[in-house]
């Protein structure tokens, strides 16, 4: 029988950990699999009950026909009418911002499943109080080019109509303004989620609209700050809410109960809000909104995917820890019983990830840990005939899977504690290594063969 080389076992090692990138490499794109899943069914619950919900308005938009004076640029058009101006007419839709707009919301919340994905779902109340001023009127006045003028009409934009339990409210003191068909809106206003009501003839000064709405959604309610000072308060029984968007509450409280975030904004703070307002008021800048996700705890696939990037560490040590062994006890272990412990390894990962799709991740981790740690002790008692050194290898290899586990707990820690676990490692094999004679360990080896 040959020598027993080292560098060989060291190379080996190497090649069987090569191996292994087939089986680990197979688990992450089933992990990936099931992620694209859940993204698949999150969003076909929240097509069927209602998507994301942003809120837009009200502003005060006034039809309004513009006369000006241009000459004729076409190739068909003779000097004299190149040089002369003539009138022509344009029409507009002016927009008229409040002064000040309250938001008050309040988010039920819930799970929808669809097999064993899910997505949080809401059902909310929402109350708007916005105040205009008189603007829109001295603008009519003050505009000589204002051939006429439609009727001023209220518009609000609500992200997905279908989120509408009922039909929304607007009222101006006690009356309640009737609401606009899309098919009467003007042209650029038809679609995109618009909620319109005609402004009062008889009113010609300062108001303030007051709109409620019973508002479906899915993961997340979002609003534009678009007056010159904006006030919102949002309130939740989700414990995981995450804030975002063109800034944060300015107070906010987080509980296992819920969640209250309260924004303030002023005219300087939310101009780029208003800013991105285009011609039909709309706003495609989801930055400038102010807005709140329901966010999901980690999931089961995501701390899976987080315990599988150390999977070649795990298996590293475990093929370290063999060789420290075949080196201080003088014993061979072959190729294949490398390979049988490192598959075991690989089925740890599997595991977690199957039982951590209908159980708690803990105990998923738990089980399968003690399932493969199991395996590898009542295999390694047999191939080594010794019980002792076969459940010292068990153990010792519990006591890592704990370590990774508090890693993946501690995830802003998780660096500083996979770096000492190394270096631990190192010392480790350093120190119990320090008087092997390395260059003899071949011709010891031969001789025993």
């Amino acid at each position: 029988m040959a020598s027993y080389s080292p560098l060989k076992k060291i190379l080996m090692i190497c090649g069987l950990m090569l191996v292994l990138v087939g089986p680990l490499l197979m688990i992450q794109i089933k992990i990936d699999e099931r992620q694209n899943r859940a993204l698949l069914v999150s969003h076909e619950i929240s097509n069927q009950f209602a998507k994301e919900q942003t809120l837009s308005g009200p502003l005060l938009m006034v039809p309004r026909v513009r006369e000006y004076w241009a000459t004729e640029s076409t190739r068909d058009a003779t000097e004299e009418e190149a040089a002369s101006p003539r009138r022509k007419l344009r029409r507009d839709l002016d927009r008229y911002l409040p002064n000040t707009l309250d938001i008050e919301g309040n988010l039920q919340s819930r799970m929808l499943y669809r097999g064993i994905y899910g997505t949080p779902v809401y059902q909310s109340v929402i109350e708007l109080e916005a105040h205009f001023p008189a603007e829109w009127l001295q603008a009519a006045k003050a505009d000589a080019s204002i051939v006429s003028s439609g009727t001023p009409l209220l518009v609000f934009r609500v992200g997905d109509l279908r989120g509408l339990v009922e039909r929304p409210v607007l009222r101006i003191g006690e009356r309640t303004l009737p609401l606009v068909e899309p098919a009467s809106m003007p042209s650029v206003l038809q679609g995109g989620g618009v909620v319109a009501a005609p402004l009062p003839e008889d009113l010609s000064g300062p108001f303030t609209v007051r709109l409620r709405l019973n508002l479906n959604g899915s993961t997340s309610l979002a609003a534009l700050p678009m007056a010159k000072e904006t006030r919102m308060t949002l309130r939740g029984d989700w414990p995981h809410p995450s804030f975002s968007g063109l800034m944060l509450p300015a107070e906010r409280e987080v509980s296992e109960d819920g969640f209250i975030g309260r924004w303030q904004t002023n005219s300087l703070a939310a101009s780029s809000a208003i800013d991105c307002l285009q011609s039909d008021g709309r706003c495609r800048n989801d930055s400038q909104f102010l807005r709140v996700d329901l966010v999901q705890p980690v999931t089961g696939l995501l701390s899976s995917e987080r315990a599988l990037k150390y999977s070649f560490l795990i298996v590293g040590l475990t093929f370290a820890a063999f060789f420290l062994f075949e080196v201080m006890r003088r014993v061979a272990m072959h190729p294949m019983q490398y390979l049988l412990v490192g598959l075991a390894l690989a089925m740890f990962y599997l595991l977690l990830v199957a039982l951590g799709e209908h159980v708690d991740f803990v105990w998923a981790y738990v089980s399968g840990a003690v399932a493969c740690v199991g395996l590898i002790g009542v295999y390694l008692s047999a191939v080594l005939k010794s019980k002792l050194a076969g459940w010292g290898f068990a153990s010792a290899q519990l006591i890592v899977l704990g370590l990774l586990f508090a890693i993946l707990l501690a995830e802003d820690y998780a660096l500083l504690m996979g770096s000492l676990l190394l270096f631990a490692a190192l010392a480790a094999v350093m120190i119990l290594t320090r008087r092997v004679d390395w260059h003899g360990l071949a011709q010891r080896g031969g001789a025993s063969s």
